[in-house]
């Protein structure tokens, strides 16, 4: 393997048929090319390793996203060596080609966000599914790890698929006010686990979040209040430097080694029959100096 490298799509509208894996998908030719290896990967490792519907895989947060990939250089086979059978001498060399192959990926979902998952939830397609957990008014819905809310067959970047800015409840790491960026999606194929990429990924993205604290900061002069679920006049929500994620609890240790800290107020809950665990990591951002 050579050294590895990594692609980076910032949001951007994303025509896709959910119930369709990525060498199927009939707009191919409109879908970036990151993004559809981004889908190899997680539907390789998702949809056929962890049995989680193909359909749960693309979600209504994937075009508001911004993704990141990770590639080999492998060295692949196009045609074995030809020998003589009776004297083994080489007849015709094998013929070789290096070819870039995407090998992990990891998205990063702006704020706002629905409320936190209900501990002891059992969530099926984003829905929380099991009577014995209450519902309320913060617990109506997941921001899963890997599966969506229920969206249309073909989804695209719409206003009206985004959560409010509305109060959550508090927990240990988050005060349930604090804009956040959640990590998700997070994925490497078999043949290159234990080489430390799901951490390069996981630095890549929060690196880049630090470096560009504002990115995602709301404008409303751009979309207007209403739009943004806010009323006039309240304070605008600023990201300072929160990442969360829902991890599976396999997972854990990866983004500990990452920095992300367990919040053990947030519980435990199942997403498609997976345990999930809530995790938090503060960085100190780098503010953009201001022209004037």
């Amino acid at each position: 393997m050579g050294t590895p490298f990594i692609s980076l799509l910032e949001p951007t509208p994303l025509p896709w048929e959910r119930d369709l894996p990525p060498a199927e998908q009939p707009n191919q030719s409109a879908i970036p090319r990151t993004f559809l290896d981004a889908m190899t990967v997680r539907s390789q490792v998702f949809v056929q390793e962890q049995k989680i519907p193909q359909s749960n895989e693309f979600d209504s947060d994937d075009p508001r996203c911004a993704h990141w990939v990770i590639y080999a250089s492998v060295n692949q086979t196009i045609s074995p060596a030809v020998t003589d059978p009776s004297t083994g001498e080489i007849l015709r060399p094998r013929q070789s080609a290096t070819e870039s192959v995407p090998i992990g990926t990891v998205r990063l979902v702006p704020f706002p966000h629905p409320p936190h998952p209900v501990p002891g939830g059992v969530y099926v397609d984003g829905e929380l599914t099991n009577p014995s957990s209450p519902p309320t008014s913060t617990t109506t819905t997941s921001s899963s790890s890997h599966h969506p809310e229920a969206t249309t067959t073909t989804t695209t970047t719409s206003s009206s698929t985004t959560p409010s800015f509305t109060p959550d409840r508090p927990t240990t790491h988050h005060d349930g006010l604090e804009p956040y960026v959640k990590l998700g999606r997070l994925a490497v194929t078999p043949e290159f686990r234990g080489r430390g990429i799901a951490g390069q990924l996981v630095r890549t993205a929060v690196d880049w979040m630090r470096r560009h604290p504002s990115y995602f900061d709301p404008s409303p002069a751009a979309r207007g209040f209403e739009s943004l679920g806010m009323e006039q006049g309240g304070a605008l929500p600023r990201w300072n430097g929160l990442f969360c994620c829902h991890a599976q609890e396999d997972a854990i240790k990866v983004w500990q080694k990452c920095g992300f800290q367990v919040d053990e107020e947030m519980g435990t809950w199942m997403e498609e029959g997976i345990p999930h665990r809530g995790m938090f990591l503060r960085v100190e951002v780098e503010r953009e100096v201001q022209q004037i």
